[in-house]
């Protein structure tokens, strides 16, 4: 990606971000008249409310516009990366996981909406795997107002292997669940593993079979690495990782200066999934056979 593309891509950037920025001043200065206007003439309530409905048009308009030029810049050098990294790999913008293999997957609780984009599909080292941003959303309403919270932003992690576990088992901090349709909480031997993770399963004694002492150590690593925002899945014959990063994980970012330093960051991003692999051993016989 060379400078010329840089400078296209962060001139149609600002342009979007300053129509954004009038759109939302022209709206805050409409809402401050509302009353004064009201007290006035009817044009003059008329004009504040067209120019309250354009300023929230024009917002959205180029805040949509913003999103797909992100998109835009993602399909063409996002995707050049992804394929250095990871030869063969599917990379779908606008695609994601479907919402009810997530909730299955039990690494995330259920909420009121749900998006996901970013969906990679591949596969490394003889492991399938696929990943994707999801957002989860809580809409909490008062009676008299409505607020939109968001519970996760960040990305999940599946990968798929060739036999399926002896146990189903969800590993996540403890705060997450009280009570996990009828699973046994199981405590293991090692007390700092059991403070800072909580651990459920269908069948507790199989459940050792792939919580070795020497495993639950790299998943307390990664317990640690992201600082206590990470819940793992074993279910049937998947993994499934979940980390709650607070960010869309490739998306331009408004107000964030566009320069070349953004390929380095894309291919920082995408190790993860080798990392997964190389810390966790995913490779080997435990999971494969």
């Amino acid at each position: 990606m060379d400078k010329k593309t840089i400078e296209y891509y962060q001139q149609k950037k600002s342009n979007y971000e300053f129509s954004a920025i009038m759109g939302y001043v022209i709206t805050g200065i409409c809402f401050v008249m509302w009353i004064p206007a009201g007290m006035g003439s009817p044009s003059l309530l008329i004009f504040v409310a067209l120019g309250f409905i354009g300023g929230i048009v024009l917002a959205g308009f180029s805040t949509n516009n913003f999103k797909k030029l992100s998109n835009e810049f993602k399909a063409k050098y996002l995707a050049e990366e992804i394929q250095k990294i990871y030869p063969g790999c599917k990379y779908e913008v606008e695609k994601g996981f479907d919402k009810e293999e997530i909730y299955n997957s039990k690494v995330l609780s259920k909420q009121d909406r749900y998006f996901s984009e970013d969906l990679m599909t591949g596969e490394y080292e003889g492991v399938k795997f696929q990943a994707a941003d999801v957002k989860l959303q809580d809409v909490r309403s008062t009676g008299k107002s409505t607020t939109v919270v968001t519970v996760f932003l960040g990305r999940v992690y599946k990968f798929e292997f060739n036999k399926r576990f002896k146990s189903n088992i969800i590993i996540n901090q403890p705060s997450f669940f009280n009570k996990l349709f009828g699973w046994n909480r199981i405590k293991t031997e090692s007390v700092k593993f059991n403070s800072e993770l909580s651990v459920y399963s269908d069948n507790e004694h199989e459940a050792f079979y792939i919580l070795t002492p020497h495993f639950m150590e790299k998943l307390y690593e990664l317990d640690r690495k992201y600082q206590d925002r990470i819940t793992f899945s074993f279910i049937n014959n998947h993994l499934y990782i979940a980390i709650n990063t607070k960010e869309d994980t490739f998306d331009l970012k408004m107000f964030r200066e566009l320069d070349i330093s953004i390929i380095k960051k894309y291919r920082n991003q995408l190790t993860d999934i080798k990392d997964f692999v190389h810390h966790l051993n995913l490779e080997q016989t435990l999971f494969v056979d």
